[in-house]
């Protein structure tokens, strides 16, 4: 064979060199989601008052409050990043049957949720939607 045929087999045979993937720079840390799903927690547990209190789950992106009650919530972001709450209900606490929830939350089977609610509604804004919706909820 000669060395043109040579160069010929090697480049029908090899695969092209794709260039060098460069990923974008990632953000510094706690500047692109500046709060948790904790963080609601723990902020919603203050707006509801003394007899409220909250915890993190791993890595803070869960949320769980308890209160006077049997039941507890917890906060999470679904499959879909929909900020959701759901709950235990126990008939011990004799909440509503239908609550009226406060303005942009949805239902579904496990609880509820806000499809509009993002990061840049702030930490306070988050909490007072949830507070409403745990006061709605409870009927209180």
């Amino acid at each position: 064979m000669t060395e043109q045929t040579d160069r010929l087999i090697i480049a029908i045979t090899e695969p092209p060199s794709a260039p060098p993937f460069h990923p974008a720079p990632a953000p510094a840390p706690g500047t692109e989601y500046p709060f948790s799903i904790g963080d609601i927690a723990y902020a919603t547990a203050r707006l509801l008052g003394r007899d409220w209190c909250a915890d993190a789950g791993y890595w803070g992106i869960t949320g769980s409050l308890w209160g006077p009650y049997t039941a507890s919530f917890t906060l999470l972001v679904d499959i879909e990043g929909d900020l959701c709450m759901t709950w235990d209900r126990s008939e011990a606490d004799e909440w509503p049957d239908t609550p009226q929830l406060p303005p942009g939350f949805h239902e579904f089977s496990g609880g509820i949720y806000l499809p509009e609610a993002c990061v840049a509604d702030g930490l306070d804004h988050l909490a007072e939607q949830h507070a409403a919706a745990v006061r709605a909820i409870t009927g209180r």
